[in-house]
């Protein structure tokens, strides 16, 4: 080695920072798992539970945000698992699995709540249905008392009576609602409207309202009403309350293209009906989730689309006709779906045994006499009876919300917040959420290791999105902790001014030495660290 110059004294008095032009900083941004779920669950917090094996504590993460994961787990369209960074990479992650396993997991070990001592102030529910379960256990374990009501015999709503057996197990619902209405009483076959109305509540403090959407849309056509010709959401409840539907040989139209059709398509397939779906539009607007449409085409179901019934008539020997015109997609409707009109000439006709309307759902509002739409959408609360007026909360499909579980299991934590807080008289403030999302151009995915697609395609046994809790620690250590630090001291390291200084919650720049190269920004596995103009970080 040639000679070289070495001082033994301190260079501490030499603050380069002022040379800098940026800074390194947070970015705040969001992981895409953790900024799309309709529920609000801390996604990427469990998943790093699940890699250290903590999954006692991954499920008790997990349900701070939703109380029924394992039924989530089933019946969630996954947008987390849709959006995953990693599907730049590779293949997303199996999020929708693994909070399945770990909702499982809970239900195996028959987890339950500590829950506090109630206090004086009593809050009732009405509605069994997402909503209302998680209104009703997040004030449970609130110390509030909880009087739910229901007008079924079983508690879970469209969970039990809507939501076929082949995609949603009953033994695991029942199991997750003993969990969830622990110290909750609930009160069955208690209509609102006929057994009791909103005034007969006025002793309690506050009242919660997520009655859902049950009422199918008429299709508003000529033989809409006549015999064979019926709801498919009461056709779901019908064979989700057990009892026997016999379809064996029969021919059976369904009418729609949403989750609810699709459901009862493939329920009356597997009682033997053979079964069209016929849709006004194209299969690329069809409201059903997209995994829905694939299960559906994956069975010997005819489908139908550019297609809307004119008429329905009656047969001599009681078979249904229906008449129906081809369609073709002409402007954007306002919802941004192009409108379905009628091409003139082209009628044909359908033979059906039974046709099962399922065109979409409304609340009823009958059930509450002064409840009434305002005139942009809202629910005008004005008319109410007063003495219950100022402590009503609504939630779940009641809103214009987006109706599926997950929206409804947040919309029913929120509002549990916002009672909270009227009854101990504070302002609810509803948590700021980053406006930001962590996307793949953020993530350093020179960081990470390809997961071997062909190897996990050849070893598929058609269980894929099952995991046992082995796999589902395999699959928590292959996110990439978008946007979120996970102290993995590669800005620490890589800093050629040693101006990284390791904190309890994670890394700042000691600025009296930072130049602002932004190396440890490049090198950021996760994206978290980025560079800000100015001198302040």
């Amino acid at each position: 080695m040639p000679e070289l110059p070495v001082s033994l004294a301190r260079m501490s008095w030499n603050k380069t920072g002022s040379w800098r032009s940026s800074t390194p900083g947070h970015r705040g941004k969001l992981p895409p798992c953790n900024f799309n779920c309709p529920a609000g669950e801390n996604i990427r917090g469990y998943l790093d539970l699940m890699k250290k094996d903590q999954i006692a504590e991954a499920f008790e993460l997990l349900t701070q945000k939703n109380p029924l994961p394992a039924v989530c787990g089933r019946v969630c369209y996954h947008p987390c698992q849709t959006d995953c960074n990693r599907h730049s990479f590779d293949t997303e992650l199996q999020i929708r699995a693994v909070e399945m396993l770990i909702g499982d997991w809970g239900v195996q070990n028959k987890l339950r709540v500590r829950l506090p001592e109630t206090g004086a102030k009593k809050v009732a529910v009405i509605g069994a249905g997402p909503a209302g379960l998680a209104a009703a256990h997040y004030l449970r374990r609130d110390g509030v008392n909880v009087v739910m009501y229901d007008e079924n015999h079983h508690p879970g709503g469209i969970l039990h009576y809507g939501i076929p057996t082949y995609r949603l197990d009953k033994e695991i619902l029942q199991a997750e609602l003993k969990r969830v209405l622990d110290g909750v009483d609930f009160k069955a076959n208690m209509r609102l409207g006929s057994d009791f109305d909103l005034g007969t509540l006025n002793h309690f403090d506050a009242v919660f309202l997520a009655t859902g959407a049950h009422v199918s849309k008429s299709m508003r056509i000529d033989g809409g009403d006549l015999a064979g010709v019926e709801s498919g959401l009461d056709f779901l409840k019908r064979v989700n309350s057990g009892q026997k539907v016999r379809l064996d040989n029969k021919q059976v139209v369904v009418i729609g293209g949403g989750n609810t059709a699709c459901d009862v398509a493939r329920t009356a397939y597997r009682l033997g009906a053979g079964v069209t779906v016929a849709y006004r539009r194209t299969e690329n607007e069809m409201p059903a989730f997209a995994e829905e449409v694939e299960q559906l085409k994956a069975e010997p179901i005819e489908l139908e689309f550019l297609v809307a019934p004119a008429r329905i008539q009656q047969e001599t020997d009681g078979r249904l006709k229906v008449i129906c015109h081809r369609m073709e997609l002409g402007e954007p409707d306002p919802d941004g779906r192009r409108r379905p009109m009628v091409i003139d000439g082209t009628d044909f006709t359908m033979t059906a045994d039974v046709v099962f309307a399922a065109i979409g759902e409304d609340p009823d509002l009958d059930i509450a006499p002064g409840l009434t739409y305002a005139s942009d959408g809202t629910l005008d609360l004005s008319q109410i009876d007063q003495r219950i007026r100022d402590k009503l909360f609504l939630g779940g499909d009641i809103l214009p919300n987006p109706r599926t579980v997950p929206h409804a299991v947040a919309s029913g934590r929120v509002a549990a917040e916002e009672i909270a807080a009227f009854l101990k008289g504070v302002p609810y403030e509803r948590p700021e959420k980053p406006a930001e999302m962590a996307g793949p151009e953020d993530i350093n995915f020179s960081y990470f290791a390809r997961i071997n697609i062909a190897k996990r395609a050849a070893s598929s046994d058609g269980t894929e999105g099952v995991l046992d809790e082995a796999g589902a620690i395999d699959e928590a250590n292959r996110c990439m902790s978008c946007g979120v630090c996970f102290e993995c001291d590669t800005c620490y390291d890589f800093c050629p001014d040693l101006a990284i200084v390791r904190t309890p919650g994670g890394y700042q720049a000691n600025l009296d030495y930072c130049k602002g190269c932004g190396i440890c920004a490049r090198e950021c596995p996760s994206g978290t660290l980025g560079m800000q103009g100015g001198q302040v970080a």
